[in-house]
């Protein structure tokens, strides 16, 4: 059986190939590989194997040669995105932070988790524990699960069947059935809103944010304690978080018909 260090030695392995390929700036064979990178022949090709099966490299039949292929613009593409919207988003972030007094946070959706690539802390004593990067699936509580709920339901359908419903909490929405009920509500609704569900004692509030082209390209929060989320107060927030995120939409191109 293959251990862990020997993974974690073929993973760099791996990456050291494609960053060989990208250095030579063109088309590289096996053996130019070989000796740039000081491995066997063989070893080589075990490497590059895998690495063309999933998009990320690609082989020219008559020379033989390989070059880097669109798996890596794919990924490019989503880290330029995930930097742009970050950067467009802080600021109305800060500015709603400052009206509401929870943690904002801005969520997108990478596969079948959600990562939270932006957050502006509340200006308030108690604070939620939440790092940049952090990664939840995506029907667990209220960011995440716009991004779900505005998937198609064939895109759902498949998410259920592939993904192990954990609960993270009492209140972690581990169903398929209860799940569709809180995907009716979102898209009825337009926001979703959730308690204790990734963390006891918290709540959360969120809306979609918009792409150019009409995409739900991101989900905006506001979070904090349970006991400061109101009834009296709640379509107060869902309005100023909805406002927040129709200008980060517009920012990114988004145009309401």
């Amino acid at each position: 059986m293959r251990t862990t260090g020997d993974r974690v030695s073929m993973l760099d392995k791996g990456l050291a190939v494609i960053e060989a390929i990208a250095d030579a700036q063109q088309p590289v064979k096996i053996n130019e590989l070989a000796t740039v990178l000081g491995i066997p022949r063989t070893t080589v090709y075990r490497l590059i194997e895998p690495l063309e099966a999933y998009g990320y490299l690609r082989r020219n039949e008559s020379t033989r040669e390989y070059y880097l292929w669109l798996k890596l613009l794919q990924l490019g593409e989503k880290v330029r995105n995930s930097l742009e919207i970050r950067r467009l988003a802080y600021p109305f972030m800060v500015k709603l932070r400052d009206e509401v007094g929870f943690a904002v946070h801005l969520v997108v959706r990478d596969g079948n988790e959600a990562v939270y690539v932006e957050k502006v802390e509340s200006n308030r004593p108690v604070r939620l524990f939440t790092q940049i990067g952090r990664r939840v699936p995506l029907h667990v509580t209220a960011c995440p699960r716009v991004l779900l709920a505005y998937c198609s339901d064939e895109e759902i359908r498949q998410y259920v069947s592939a993904t192990k419903m954990v609960k993270y909490t009492l209140n972690t929405v581990a169903d398929p059935e209860t799940l569709w009920a809180r995907i009716r509500e979102i898209r009825a609704s337009g926001y979703s809103i959730a308690y204790g569900e990734l963390e006891p004692e918290t709540a959360a509030i969120a809306l979609p944010v918009y792409g150019d082209r009409g995409e739900v390209a991101a989900s905006l929060s506001v979070a904090g304690p349970e006991a400061q989320f109101r009834a009296e107060d709640l379509d107060s927030i869902v309005r100023s978080v909805g406002n927040c995120a129709e200008r980060i939409s517009q920012e990114l191109g988004y145009e309401r018909k």
